[in-house]
């Protein structure tokens, strides 16, 4: 178990310091052992790799390769922003809630702003990435690693598409199941969902690294990863505005029981879910930086 977590703190180290250390890194830890503390060692490696990275080691990558890795990171971290976002709309779906914002300037005000940068984001999410798509799709015969990226992805839409399917059947069975197990099956979906899109999106890297992808789209790419992440700050200041007028104008609708056991309440829901918009939207910030400074600079035509 030791062994398998830290090859996995291995792999949470960015490229540059892999390609670099990566096999004295492991050689040390096969010699060694992988303690408990070797492991724990390895993971504020990681992190401090990632937040404070050396020049030296970071110029090790191809100015296309530095724009792949950016453009990567702001599409994992918008499966898990849109995951949050999806959250904010459930737990605001009561009518309750449209009431509050049509009385309250602020409230209506801010949930608007986060609508229209969702739709924005998503536009500039889908403008990015249908031109790689359809790039990849047209190498995945010749290239075996693109190949495998496309099979993933497919495999998880398919296992998201089984999911929903079993989940809308037992949700209309003859009798209808118990409050319990609807709590059970809806938790699960989301699992099985976010574990798919997480699956999406690091299909979505190998493709990137395995495809042979001209500079144009690189750019065209790096330009969208950096609206997406401009959006999704906005989106996190316009929760955290939504967030602070709820338990300031309507404090009795900010305390009501939330989620399908009635707990947490909406101010500990809605906090949950700005803890999640900054998590994601502050890596994808950082992402969006590096890819367009690569694609500024110029970027390579493959990942080599």
């Amino acid at each position: 178990m030791n062994a398998r977590l830290a090859r996995l703190a291995l792999a949470l180290y960015p490229l540059a310091y892999r390609r670099r250390y990566g096999e004295e890194m492991a050689a040390l830890v096969e010699d060694q052992g992988a303690s408990p503390r070797a492991v724990a060692d390895l993971a504020r490696g990681a992190l401090s790799a990632h937040v404070r990275p050396e020049p030296a080691v970071a110029g090790a990558l191809g100015r296309g390769e530095r724009v792949r890795l950016g453009v990567s990171a702001v599409l994992l971290c918008w499966v898990l922003f849109a995951a949050a976002i999806f959250a904010f709309a459930k737990t605001t779906e009561e009518p309750a809630f449209r009431a509050a914002a049509s009385a309250h300037a602020v409230l209506g005000g801010a949930h608007s702003t986060l609508q229209v940068l969702f739709v924005l984001a998503s536009m500039a999410f889908l403008l990015g990435a249908a031109p790689l798509v359809v790039i990849a799709l047209a190498q995945a015969r010749k290239r075996p690693g693109v190949r495998r990226a496309a099979l993933l992805a497919v495999g998880c839409v398919a296992v998201i598409v089984v999911a929903t399917g079993a989940v809308v059947v037992v949700a209309n069975h003859d009798p209808a199941p118990s409050e319990g197990a609807r709590t059970a099956l809806l938790a699960g979906w989301i699992l099985v969902g976010v574990a798919c899109a997480i699956g999406c999106a690091l299909a979505a890297r190998r493709g990137l690294f395995a495809a042979a992808i001209p500079a144009a789209a690189l750019r065209l790419a790096a330009g969208c990863a950096a609206a997406v992440a401009v959006a999704m700050i906005g989106i996190a200041v316009a929760t955290l505005v939504y967030l602070v007028g709820l338990v300031t104008s309507v404090t009795a609708l900010a305390s009501t029981p939330n989620g399908p056991l009635g707990n947490p309440d909406v101010r500990v829901s809605l906090l949950l879910v700005l803890m999640v918009m900054v998590a994601t939207a502050v890596p994808a910030a950082l992402g969006a930086k590096r890819a367009w400074r690569g694609a500024v600079a110029g970027g390579e035509r493959s990942a080599g």
